[in-house]
């Protein structure tokens, strides 16, 4: 696979994308508003989403934002003004439309999304920024970090499908308990509740959260994705149902040349092993 890194041409300023080893790395920029939403921004994701999801260049999709933050969800000034990027007060129904389509294209695509996805927390992950951060497979965050629902100080609900997912990851008591307080967690304790999978030191964050991508982009992708479908399944159907399905993949999947290379390089390691250890090396 080409280590070539290639910087692709963005449908805004506000996201910027790169592509390498197999390994799209998206970033929210707006760093002097805490990569705070606009439509804009929402559009172009939700673009080079689409674009990812049938490329076959990208095998994981990494999401981060630029500078010190990343994403603070709803931009506070906008709310502010009586704003909305979706629209005007008088136009109740198309704000409606417009932020349910952008939320399908960006958070729920993300949930759904046939590849691996990760998103590297660098900052402050607020409201619809956590609903983008949670709807990743994966997600590893900087020390100084924090995660927090802040719907409820200002007066909403919630978005994105953030009720939906902290509910799914955290279970309905602490999901309450983050959204009905509008909780926000440190890294640590975000890590300790399972909403990350990592935190490493500031200035480790892009190195190891990449690293950890380019592992996904050299695996087996069609299994990945195969494991993805399991997880997804045993979310809404019973044990019998779920272990039925594996075993029609694993089946199908045996039969393909991803699986009998993996076992050939499998074997090759091992092989290398034994013969260092006979030699004494």
């Amino acid at each position: 696979m080409s280590s070539q890194r290639q910087v692709l041409t963005a449908d805004s300023d506000e996201l910027q994308a790169e592509l390498e080893s197999g390994v799209l790395l998206l970033r929210l920029n707006r760093p002097r508003a805490r990569n705070a939403l606009t439509l804009e921004m929402l559009e172009a994701l939700a673009s080079r989403l689409a674009w990812a999801q049938t490329e076959p260049a990208v095998r994981v999709v990494v999401l981060t934002g630029a500078g010190a933050g990343f994403c603070a969800g709803g931009d506070i000034k906008v709310m502010a003004a009586g704003r909305s990027i979706y629209g005007t007060s008088e136009e109740p129904e198309l704000r409606t439309r417009r932020q349910i389509e952008v939320q399908r294209a960006t958070s729920v695509a993300l949930w759904h999304f046939g590849k691996p996805t990760v998103a590297l927390i660098n900052g402050p992950a607020v409201g619809a920024g956590l609903a983008l951060a949670l709807a990743c497979d994966l997600r590893y965050a900087a020390a100084s970090s924090t995660l927090g629902s802040g719907f409820a100080a200002v007066g909403l609900a919630g978005d994105f499908g953030c009720t939906w997912l902290l509910n799914r990851l955290l279970g309905p008591a602490r999901a309450k308990e983050m959204l009905l307080f509008a909780q926000s967690l440190g890294a640590r304790r975000s890590l300790d509740w399972g909403l990350v999978n990592g935190v490493f030191d500031d200035d480790r964050l892009l190195t190891e959260g990449l690293a950890r991508a380019r592992r996904l982009a050299d695996g087996p992708q069609t299994a990945l994705g195969a494991i993805k479908e399991h997880i997804a399944r045993a979310g809404r159907e019973d044990l019998a149902t779920c272990a039925d399905a594996e075993v029609r993949r694993h089946v199908q999947l045996m039969a393909g040349e991803e699986h009998r290379a993996a076992v050939r390089r499998l074997l090759g390691g091992i092989s290398s092993a034994e013969s260092q250890v006979r030699t004494g090396r």
